[in-house]
């Protein structure tokens, strides 16, 4: 269920050029809004966040991450970061959700139709039965950043992998015309794991601990540590000053929703869901049709001995259904882990949902 990202080959050339051409040619069309648009700058790209060995990472004594993939968001309607961060989050607790879908389980709120920000996340979280937690952004006070590493932390820790918000460095903000604390981000990542060098049940935020989060542009693990994350901010209209870095978390305020399962009340075994291709859903949104997929679904913490029903759902309205026709498999456990390819594919622009529950 937790594992550490290998090293993976870099993606065909054609997606890394339209991928580079989908943002030159946001940035040409529309100059103003570039400050607005959830996605990297036109200066900014993995290879660049990675310089310096950003993305390589060292070995460290304790570390917890959670099972995902990275890949790449989609780039038009102002970019559905906080769609694709939803979807790779979501996988490490056995569900894939499209970015399409994302966006329609929640209300517009200020930016392109239904874009994802921190006005109307907790609406599509909801919808979409995810349990979660989200920083108390509006209600703690100000400057919010040691409360937010130490939720953070407990997060990670937990297995729980986080959409964060952060600012890109020389960006104006807040976005949209928003009024702060909404508007304070130009970009959501997925989170999905945590290296230290103290035991993880040690709750103490050290400025050494490591923080790892996708790109959403990429095939990449970026390596952060926790004493670089904040950024400066002088007030509205004023740009984010990051430092050395190109991008950083808010400052005075934190944003992020970590993801703890399912909205149910059933004992479920943990699990994890690895789909194949993995590495970009085609963009229904632009026209694109979408593809079949293929599962694997990885349950842990079994108990020896016992038997479970694998419960697969393809719609929001039909997940965690506990009814027969739900069913997909049913096993004996011989080990404390079982992985289950499934036999039957699923659309790239579906809702489909896994459980692994005790009889």
């Amino acid at each position: 269920y937790f594992l550490s990202v290998p090293h993976l080959s870099p993606p065909p050339l054609s997606l890394m050029v339209r991928f580079a051409l989908a943002t030159a040619l946001l940035a040409i069309s529309a100059p103003g809004l570039t400050s607005a648009l959830l996605k990297m700058p036109p200066h900014v790209s993995e290879a660049s966040i990675c310089e310096g060995g950003a993305c390589e990472g060292d070995a460290m004594p304790y570390e917890r991450v959670s099972a995902s993939q990275p890949g790449y968001q989609w780039n038009d309607a102002g970019g559905y970061c906080g769609s694709w961060a939803t979807q790779r989050a979501v996988l490490s607790k056995g569900a894939w959700i499209s970015q399409q879908q994302v966006r329609d389980h929640t209300s517009p709120c200020g930016g392109n139709d239904n874009e994802i920000l921190s006005c109307n996340i907790d609406e599509a979280w909801t919808n979409l039965k995810l349990d979660y937690d989200g920083f108390d952004f509006e209600g703690e006070a100000t400057p919010q950043t040691d409360a937010y590493k130490s939720w953070l932390k407990g997060h990670l820790v937990e297995g729980n992998a986080v959409a964060w918000m952060i600012l890109w460095s020389g960006q104006t903000y807040p976005i949209y015309d928003l009024t702060p604390p909404a508007g304070m981000y130009g970009h959501v990542e997925p989170v999905i794991g945590i290296q230290s060098n103290h035991p993880l049940n040690d709750t103490k935020v050290y400025d050494d601990d490591v923080i790892l989060h996708y790109t959403d542009g990429g095939v990449n693990t970026v390596h952060r540590t926790m004493s670089t994350l904040e950024g400066e901010w002088a007030g509205p209209g004023e740009k984010a000053d990051c430092g050395d870095y190109s991008y950083c978390i808010g400052n005075p305020w934190g944003y992020g929703w970590a993801v703890k399962g399912f909205s149910d009340k059933v004992d479920a075994a943990p699990a994890s869901l690895r789909v194949d291709p993995w590495l970009s859903e085609p963009d229904t949104r632009s026209g694109e049709d979408p593809n079949a997929m293929q599962g694997t679904l990885t349950a842990t913490e079994l108990e020896v001995g016992e038997t479970y029903d694998i419960y697969r759902w393809d719609s929001v309205k039909d997940a965690l259904t506990y009814t027969g026709d739900f069913v997909k498999a049913t096993f004996k456990a011989t080990e404390d882990t079982y992985k289950y390819v499934d036999d039957e594919s699923f659309q790239s622009d579906s809702a489909t949902y896994y459980r692994v529950v005790k009889k």
